[in-house]
């Protein structure tokens, strides 16, 4: 009579409660599903938008999905970028240049991010070190469609020796 109840009582009260447990469980990895690359495209147009901290978070939601994604850095030190150039803090700056030596360092032949990192530091006035990004993106693609230009950088890094 004993086990008959506390079968019951298991029966009507615990098994629910337990399946609810599971349907929970279950639910909470389907809250945000969403891959690295919707990010990063969500991420792209807040960007072309102009809305820098939005599509900062994207960015950063990206790579904590992918956090050997050197398309994701680069995107992140482009957004840095903007930010920069709206509040002309060097914090931002700094971001930048760390992002995209990231995307360098996960992967050494996505050129992208070696032209991103040539161009902010020539923007800086630091010519010889943007030659350098340069030339390393001309090794990578030496048909790049911006060749004649990386090479008129260059050559003037080299006439000013800086």
């Amino acid at each position: 009579m004993i086990l008959l109840r506390i079968y019951r009582t298991v029966r009507r009260i615990i098994l629910p409660i337990l399946a609810l447990l599971i349907i929970l469980t279950a639910c909470a990895g389907l809250q945000d599903r969403k891959t690295a690359t919707s990010y990063f495209k969500e991420g792209a147009l807040l960007l072309r938008q102009g809305k820098y901290d939005e599509a900062i978070k994207k960015y950063t939601k990206g790579l904590r999905r992918e956090p050997r994604s050197a398309v994701g850095y680069n995107y992140l030190g482009m957004a840095y970028g903007y930010k920069y150039e709206q509040l002309r803090s060097l914090d931002w700056r700094q971001k930048e240049i760390e992002a995209f030596k990231k995307a360098i360092e996960l992967d050494p032949n996505f050129y992208l991010p070696y032209i991103n990192l040539g161009e902010t530091y020539y923007n800086m006035g630091n010519l010889k070190e943007a030659a350098s990004y340069f030339k390393k993106c001309l090794e990578i693609v030496p048909e790049h469609p911006k060749r004649k230009l990386m090479e008129r950088m260059i050559q003037e890094a080299e006439r000013e020796g800086r």
